[in-house]
């Protein structure tokens, strides 16, 4: 790695970590993600699903699980959007069922093998039990350094969600982690990631560990 991309490497690690720090005096719980993503590419046309279930209350309940099926298109080697839908459960309110339709951007920076991403996603969401629909802004920036002597990316992210309905500030996950190629069609990635959340005006939070199977075809 070049000084340049020393320095924009070592400036957003610093400002990701120093982030999640801000929140560290929050009381936490423990929780797991665990995913299954399968991408099919069509030159610069690609269709995706996704299945994810979350656990939270020191692992022992599931805080809940979503379905999703969409389609991207790379407009050029930096530049790709998406359109999706998500069909969620959540038993850790009421079991309540939610419909979700997403649209996302998402800008890609290489040099050599560092890579800087940034993804603006919007999302709205539909409440089965009727309701005002809501509209989330979600803002994701990652960098990754990719290690040329073993099949071993490894990764720190910043997402931040923020409401449309006067909710301002909703929640940020902060992530460290690593995808690890263990075929030419198949990684794992794996992290550690702590969640801040906003609930009853109070701020909350929870350090998940992560695991996904991803499978491109």
């Amino acid at each position: 790695m070049n000084r340049v991309g020393k320095k924009i490497f070592l400036v957003v690690a610093t400002a990701i970590l120093f982030s999640g720090a801000a929140g560290a005096q929050v009381s936490t719980d423990l929780g797991t993600w665990s995913s299954v993503h399968i991408t099919k590419s069509f030159d610069r046309a690609f269709v995706m699903a996704r299945f994810e279930h979350r656990s939270f209350d020191r692992i022992r309940a599931t805080e809940c699980y979503f379905a999703m099926a969409g389609a991207g298109y790379r407009f050029n080697g930096w530049l790709a959007g998406d359109l999706s839908y998500e069909f969620w459960k959540i038993p850790s309110a009421g079991n309540i069922t939610t419909h979700k339709a997403v649209a996302s951007l998402t800008g890609t920076l290489k040099r050599d093998a560092l890579a800087v991403s940034l993804r603006e996603k919007y999302e709205l969401a539909f409440n089965a039990a009727g309701g005002v629909p809501g509209g989330t802004l979600r803002s994701r920036l990652r960098t990754q350094y990719g290690l040329s002597d073993i099949p071993l990316t490894p990764y720190l992210m910043f997402e931040l969600f923020n409401g449309f309905n006067g909710e301002g500030w909703i929640r940020s996950l902060h992530y460290a982690g690593a995808e690890i190629k263990i075929s030419r069609h198949s990684t794992i990635d794996v992290f550690y990631m702590y969640h801040l959340f906003d609930k009853a005006d109070n701020v909350f939070a929870c350090n998940i560990l992560g695991i996904g199977y991803m499978l491109t075809l």
